[in-house]
């Protein structure tokens, strides 16, 4: 059976600070919520066409491993938002539920809180998260994926400075571990790309020295997202480009993907080329 999960150093680390802090339990409806809040990811991918491969657990979420990159400003944007949104969606089922039959409460009232304080952690507009990817995808659309990922890392900066500031401060009452996870986890966000999700192209393997090829034919005013929303992943793509003038260029996927890293993903190819 295919390997589905794959772990993330901290979300060990994390797992681990819990069960020396004889917090296990807690830990458990956490790893739930989690898994649940990357399902929704997954559900909403797979609707819209995409393949899922692996999920990275992530320490205050997770990632998804698919075929083929999120080029579409719009595919993105609904894949980010299904993780929290679902969430929330089970924090008010369990509300309802509470209203209904009020004994549940001592039992699902921890999983209200996790599910509340993951939809909340992963709309901040810090790189890998959910909100980060929403604010990277939404500034795509004007700006290279490159430049796009700068402005986020910002935040991640300002975001793990809050965090470790609240660690300290809350150590006059306790020692809340989960503030000073969270700021590394951030922070490692913007020097860590193994989980990020980078643009993938065909996956070379070393052991085989043949390639079936996919031929794309595009006019000059094609944007770079509809070029790249083509592609085959288990290819190697060649495009034709005719120019305004008639004149036919070719271009490989490589230098797609080099363009979509230093142009905003609306760039007309002919704009590039000429």
């Amino acid at each position: 059976m295919r390997k589905l999960f794959k772990l993330h150093p901290l979300f060990l680390v994390t797992g681990l600070v819990f069960i020396i802090l004889g917090q296990a339990l807690v830990f458990f409806v956490y790893f739930i919520v989690v898994v649940l809040h990357e399902f929704a990811h997954g559900f909403v991918a797979e609707k819209l066409g995409y393949n899922l491969n692996k999920i990275y657990l992530l320490p205050f979420g997770a990632m998804l491993d698919i075929n083929q990159n999120f080029i579409s400003r719009e595919d993105e944007i609904k894949v980010a938002i299904a993780g929290p949104a679902f969430n929330f969606i089970l924090a008010f089922l369990c509300l309802g539920l509470w209203w209904i039959f009020p004994e549940t409460y001592a039992y699902t009232s921890f999983f209200v809180f996790c599910n509340i304080i993951t939809g909340l952690v992963n709309l901040l507009p810090c790189y890998p998260l959910d909100g980060g990817r929403i604010l990277v995808s939404s500034l795509s659309q004007k700006l290279s994926r490159t430049k796009a990922l700068k402005i986020s890392y910002i935040f991640n900066y300002i975001f793990s400075i809050i965090f470790i500031i609240l660690f300290f401060i809350n150590l006059k009452v306790e020692v809340n571990i989960s503030y000073a996870l969270m700021a590394i986890f951030i922070f490692f966000g913007t020097i860590n790309n193994k989980f990020s999700g980078n643009y993938s192209m065909i996956n070379l393997n070393k052991n085989k020295s043949v390639y079936d090829v996919k031929n794309l034919f595009v006019k000059g005013d094609t944007p770079l997202y509809k070029i790249f929303k083509h592609f085959n992943s288990k290819k190697f793509n060649i495009i034709y480009v005719q120019l305004n003038n008639g004149q036919i260029k070719m271009i490989t996927e490589n230098l797609v993907q080099k363009y979509l890293e230093k142009y905003s993903f609306n760039t007309k190819i002919e704009e590039i080329l000429n």
